[in-house]
């Protein structure tokens, strides 16, 4: 429009009138566009100049635009535009007195405002929903601590509190993952602990030859248990009340054989402890008191386990009986229990050191036979102690 005043314009989108501009840059690089004998100058159209006798606005941003043949300038430089009125919310922006052009300058500001509202409204949420399990944490925490203060329960009982908390929240994040999942149908809750335990159930030897029916059963009874280092999970004597199962981590096995004599294994992932309650089951006819753990089972490292309560494997056992009598299964089970495990390791130990005492019996000095007779006495009470274990894996 500019142009079409002007008789003498002859451009589509330019003024034939120039304006000449001084670089520093020589005359062979971008040519002499203005005649004469300058050699340092650049040509540019009257119309398209900012102080020129044409009001832009808010439009003179797009003069870099229209005289550049650029694609990327083209492209980008509109981009940069709009993200740069946007932020500012429109501040930038000085448009003229045309009612359009006024219009388009106040979408610009509310749509910036509006913009920026919902960026800080979401990253409050975002900031709430990180801080609110934080802050549930802080808050049981500080409780707990008020709490062992006015009960006055020493240092060492109080660290070992700290360490769990610790434990726990580390390994659920501060959620309890079955508490949230309880009030849900039965099958969507059952096919969502199918998902998060069935290929941890799938790890423990026990279970690789049940079917998919057991399996979903199994799933839907066990509970994620954590521990941390150095805690008892059962001692001995105590009444068996779950089998636990090993998912990460290491249990150490303390069985008393004889007065001063300790048998000590490893448990790790893929193990489990408490077989004397699948024993309890599985007896006929059927007693109601629990089982005694045979050994005391200590966390080496923090644990991370699942867990089968008895009365739920009772009901798995019970109903799935054909299934838990099969004799591969017994012997899987028997190879796999700490307690069996142990009573043979004890038995293969002192017969192999009867076999070295018998062997090497003429070599050895009237000294040390005195000592070895001893330690003869020490291991067949070891093994008289050592009593088999009468189950119906036996």
């Amino acid at each position: 429009q500019q142009c079409a005043r002007n008789e003498q314009c002859k451009l589509s989108l330019s003024c034939s009138e120039e304006v000449c501009y001084q670089f520093l840059f020589p005359a062979e690089a971008v040519g002499n566009t203005c005649g004469g004998n300058s050699t340092n100058v650049i040509g540019k159209p009257l119309c398209l100049d900012v102080h020129g006798p044409f009001n832009y606005g808010i439009y003179q941003w797009a003069l870099p635009v229209v005289s550049s043949n650029s694609v990327a300038v083209k492209i980008l430089y509109p981009i940069f535009w709009g993200l740069m009125s946007l932020s500012t919310f429109g501040n930038d922006l000085e448009p003229t007195s045309h009612w359009l052009e006024v219009m388009f300058s106040i979408c610009i500001v509310l749509a910036g405002l509006m913009l920026f509202t919902l960026l800080i409204g979401n990253i409050q949420v975002f900031l709430h929903a990180v801080m609110a399990k934080k802050r549930k944490m802080q808050l049981r925490c500080r409780d707990m601590e008020w709490w062992m203060k006015r009960r006055q329960l020493p240092s060492r009982l109080r660290q070992r509190v700290r360490h769990y908390e610790r434990q726990k929240w580390a390994t659920l994040g501060g959620e309890d993952e079955m508490e949230l999942i309880k009030d849900l149908p039965e099958g969507l809750r059952r096919d969502i602990k199918r998902f998060l335990c069935l290929d941890l159930i799938k790890k423990v030897p026990l279970f690789h030859n049940l079917n998919e029916l057991i399996l979903d059963n199994i799933c839907d009874r066990v509970k994620p248990l954590v521990f941390s280092k150095d805690e008892k999970i059962i001692r001995e004597g105590d009444p068996v009340q779950r089998m636990v199962f090993v998912v990460r981590g290491r249990i150490k096995r303390i069985q008393s054989l004889s007065k001063g004599v300790v048998a000590t294994s490893l448990i790790e992932s893929g193990g489990f402890l408490g077989d004397e309650l699948l024993s309890w089951c599985l007896r006929r006819p059927f007693i109601d008191r629990l089982p005694a753990s045979s050994a005391t089972f200590v966390c080496v490292e923090p644990l991370e386990a699942f867990s089968l309560d008895s009365n739920h494997l009772k009901y798995i056992t019970d109903h799935f009986r054909y299934k838990f009598a099969n004799e591969r299964l017994k012997r899987t089970a028997r190879y796999y229990s700490s307690n069996w495990r142990t009573w043979a390791a004890v038995n293969i130990q002192l017969g192999w050191r009867r076999y070295r005492t018998r062997t090497r019996g003429p070599m050895i000095s009237a000294a040390e036979n005195g000592n070895s007779s001893d330690r003869r006495l020490l291991q067949y009470a070891a093994m008289f102690m050592s009593i088999r274990p009468h189950d119906h894996l036996e």
